[in-house]
């Protein structure tokens, strides 16, 4: 085998890995007994202490109630805290007062995008750093949404959720242009779940490394 096709072998596993890797690439992370309407007061805790859970989700569609919570898309799951401690039920101490950061990268051609949630309490939408939805306060379930022109390539979406006390509910999905409002990991889902750019840098020098070191040893 050439250097030239062991580079494209290299770069044709790194997509195939990439690939696999879409199912769940959303990093949701759950940081008990904090809440907080302010958005930098958010960061700044996410950003100083260790979540108290976290887990990798295709989608994101949380309740502590299902049968209270309607949202727009069947289905919903339970917070990672609660989850991970088998509780159920909105008068939970876990589902009273928390806050979750939720993170991941997305791929998208370019164009209008929209980003919709249905949330109780509020929530903070970045997409690349720009704040699309600021919704500071308290509340019962509420849709809320968001809009940005993307170009082509990855961007970047971090949301940051908050909860004191009552129903604690999120879902979150985005749009084309076609408003046809889906889960990140739908089938007909305009955006494509993406690894950490980190990661894939790292898996991509590993693979080059290897072409290097079969191409000396040819």
């Amino acid at each position: 085998m050439t250097f030239s096709s062991l580079k494209l072998a290299a770069v044709a596993a790194l997509f195939a890995v990439s690939s696999a890797a879409n199912a769940s690439l959303l990093l949701v992370e759950q940081y008990d007994n904090f809440w907080s309407t302010n958005v930098n007061a958010l960061i700044d805790y996410a950003n100083n202490n260790e979540a108290d859970t976290s887990a990798y989700w295709s989608h994101i569609d949380f309740t502590d109630d299902p049968n209270g919570f309607a949202g727009d898309i069947a289905g919903s799951n339970p917070w990672p805290s609660a989850k991970a401690a088998g509780a159920a039920g909105k008068n939970h101490g876990l589902n009273q007062t928390f806050f979750a950061r939720i993170s991941g990268n997305i791929a998208t051609d370019a164009g209008d995008f929209y980003f919709r949630t249905f949330n109780d309490d509020g929530l903070f939408l970045f997409v690349d750093g720009e704040l699309i939805i600021n919704d500071n306060t308290l509340h019962p379930e509420k849709r809320f949404e968001g809009f940005k022109t993307l170009t082509a390539g990855v961007h970047n979406i971090e949301l940051f959720f908050f909860e004191n006390g009552g129903e604690a509910s999120l879902e979150f999905s985005i749009a084309d242009a076609s408003r046809q409002f889906v889960h990140f990991d739908n089938i007909n889902s305009p955006a494509t779940l993406v690894p950490e750019p980190t990661t894939l840098a790292v898996f991509g020098l590993g693979l080059f490394g290897l072409a290097m070191r079969r191409k000396r040893n040819a």
